[in-house]
């Protein structure tokens, strides 16, 4: 390498070759340059609109004087797209982002050379993923679990009733009706009708529930609250007070979850949280073996594909958080750059060492088991639209499924290799309790 090339037209030269950074010339016969500058400029002069004359008529001296800088542009950009894929080709460069020109050369009479700068792969040689240590923590369905989870649904499916008592107290939900005032001045915007207070909760409005406490329905009064940070004056009336109703752990509770009997409810319960355990447990394996792969395996990764990774992940987490109401501030979009950069440069680094192990050991993907995952999806496609989408969908990205499943393949294969340990007793408890604070 770094030798021209034996072509006797434009010659190529790989100049500098680095991590993920390749650059290289090209190098164009003076005379294809002189023949395409003639043709660039007529082609300028057929488009030029210069004073006193007519369209393509102005004088080639004129045409050359006023849009030098644009001709010159223009050959430049007529030989990047015709020899910049047979340079790619010839010096076995697969990029992953387009050439970028970074310096020309151009002397009359004389060949033209250009360089262009491209992000390439990582030279992978992959090491140390056969015996990877882990330890595998289970998530059993305990009786405390599945309680737990009742009265998450007794919670979804509860109601408000009005209280017995006369007065709001801390356990209440009580109905309002207010309207805000900063120096005798009403505020516009901050006033409201039947709004409902939980005085178990935090509130946004500091001050608000401490005022409403032993308040009786019917009865107003001004409460002094802080309301953006200032000190304000809400005027509230107390229209209803009530308090949350539980449905009974009974038949018709169960029948109400589509089950017959609260026994059937809580084996259905079990099930769906084993069945979250095993998922939980297989993606934190799976998480180990990512992990110590990297470990071993810190190569570089182009910078082109970890920022398109980590816009990615952005936008990701703006739909799950926001939704279609808004977007991070600057400050949040900086914080979170910082943040998850080297969790994007890690997904990239695991898209190429999954392929270079999968290489290296042979693993392949049979067409048996390409049409597997294909009756997979349509089998979860309920309408025949869905089902000629999914087709669509295996057809166009062929190569992309194939990459998902020998992924997938080469997973499997780490995790054959792996050493693993069961988590010391006590360990699940320790994780569970740490989430819950």
């Amino acid at each position: 390498m770094g030798l021209f090339t034996t072509s006797d037209k434009v010659r190529f030269k790989l100049v500098k070759e680095d991590a993920c950074t390749a650059t290289f010339s090209v190098e164009v016969p003076a005379a294809q340059v002189e023949a395409e500058s003639h043709n660039a400029l007529l082609r300028f002069q057929q488009r030029a609109k210069l004073p006193g004359f007519r369209p393509g008529k102005a004088p080639l001296d004129m045409v050359r004087q006023q849009f030098g800088a644009h001709l010159q542009e223009e050959v430049i950009d007529h030989f990047a797209r015709k020899h910049v894929p047979e340079a790619l080709l010839e010096l076995k460069l697969s990029p992953v982002a387009a050439p970028v020109i970074t310096d020309v050369s151009r002397e009359a009479g004389k060949p033209m050379q250009f360089h262009l700068r491209v992000e390439v792969p990582p030279r992978v040689a992959p090491k140390d993923y056969a015996g990877i240590k882990l330890i595998r923590q289970d998530y059993p369905a305990t009786d405390e679990l599945i309680a737990a989870r009742l009265e998450e649904l007794r919670e979804a499916h509860a109601r408000l009733e009005a209280a017995a008592e006369e007065s709001v107290g801390k356990a209440h939900y009580v109905v309002v009706d207010y309207s805000a005032s900063r120096g005798g001045k009403p505020l516009a915007d901050a006033k409201g009708v039947g709004e409902l207070v939980d005085m178990s909760s935090e509130q946004a409005v500091a001050g608000l529930t401490e005022g409403l406490l032993g308040l009786k329905r019917g009865e107003s009064k001004a409460i002094s609250v802080k309301l953006g940070g200032q000190d304000t004056q809400l005027d509230v009336t107390v229209k209803e007070i009530k308090t949350k109703i539980l449905p009974l752990l009974d038949a018709d509770f169960a029948k109400d979850m589509g089950l017959e009997t609260i026994d059937e409810l809580k084996a259905k319960l079990k099930e769906v949280i084993a069945e979250e355990g095993r998922t939980r447990t297989e993606r934190e394996l799976s998480e180990q073996l990512e992990n110590g792969l990297l470990q071993s395996n810190r190569i570089p990764v182009p910078p082109s594909l970890s920022q398109a990774q980590l816009e990615h992940m952005i936008e990701r987490l703006q739909r799950q958080l926001l939704g279609g109401r808004g977007e991070f501030s600057v400050q949040q979009l900086d914080e979170l750059k910082t943040k998850l950069r080297p969790q994007a440069e890690d997904r990239v680094r695991i898209s190429f060492l999954l392929p270079a192990i999968a290489q290296r050991e042979k693993i392949d993907v049979a067409e048996a088991e390409v049409q597997a995952e294909l009756e997979k999806s349509l089998s979860a496609a309920e309408t025949d639209e869905k089902k000629t989408h999914v087709r669509a969908a295996f057809s166009e990205r062929r190569d992309e499924i194939l990459g998902m499943l020998r992924d997938r393949k080469t997973m499997d294969f780490l995790r054959a290799k792996a050493t693993v340990a069961e988590a010391p007793a006590g360990t699940e408890k320790k994780r569970s309790e740490g989430e819950s604070k």
